[in-house]
């Protein structure tokens, strides 16, 4: 009688963990965009523009797979300001190169950043430092026009709206990897 109810006991203990992972992994791009982001629009409309595949994939992942999905969208988005800064030196009256110079730098920067964070979600590795990087990318992107400011010429306004749309993707996917970490922490 003992070894049989060890063992309804153990079956349940796998059912219900079982339960709790199907649950997790049954969040939408909308739901987990409403509930955990300050930017849900942004969020719902960044991730659903992802590969159809991709989205799917993630949405199956549950919160994990989610926070990743944010964290190639928001690499996608650093990728594509670095292309447009370094476009900018080909623009007659652009930016100064010096304000130019250190927006790229700092861009450039802020896309290392997020590939580590992609990278280290992927792997399962230090999400916790995760955190750091996004953060990192965010100060990098925001610092960019600092020195402009004081360069006749040097407040470029598109550069200053893709600040923040990188600002906000970084947000967006440090919100959904919290999410993530503390929704696998209590599961």
């Amino acid at each position: 009688m003992a070894a049989s109810l060890r063992v309804l006991i153990v079956v349940l203990a796998v059912v219900s963990v079982s339960v709790r992972r199907a649950a997790a992994a049954t969040i939408t791009v909308d739901e987990a965009c409403k509930q955990y982001t300050k930017y849900p629009e942004l969020c719902v409309k960044s991730l659903s523009s992802a590969k159809p595949e991709a989205k799917a994939a993630a949405e199956q992942g549950g919160l994990t797979g989610l926070a990743e999905l944010s964290l190639a969208q928001a690499a996608q988005v650093g990728t594509e300001t670095v292309a447009f800064v370094k476009g900018l030196e080909n623009t007659p009256g652009g930016m100064p190169p010096v304000c130019l110079n250190e927006c790229l730098a700092k861009f450039q920067g802020a896309l290392a950043d997020l590939q580590r964070s992609k990278v280290a979600v992927q792997e399962a590795k230090d999400v916790g430092a995760v955190n750091t990087w996004l953060s990192a990318a965010k100060i990098d992107g925001d610092t960019c026009m600092n020195d402009c400011q004081k360069v006749e010429g040097g407040g470029e306004m598109q550069v200053v709206d893709k600040i923040g749309d990188l600002g906000r993707m970084c947000s967006i996917a440090m919100s959904l990897t919290d999410a993530s970490r503390n929704h696998t922490a209590a599961a």
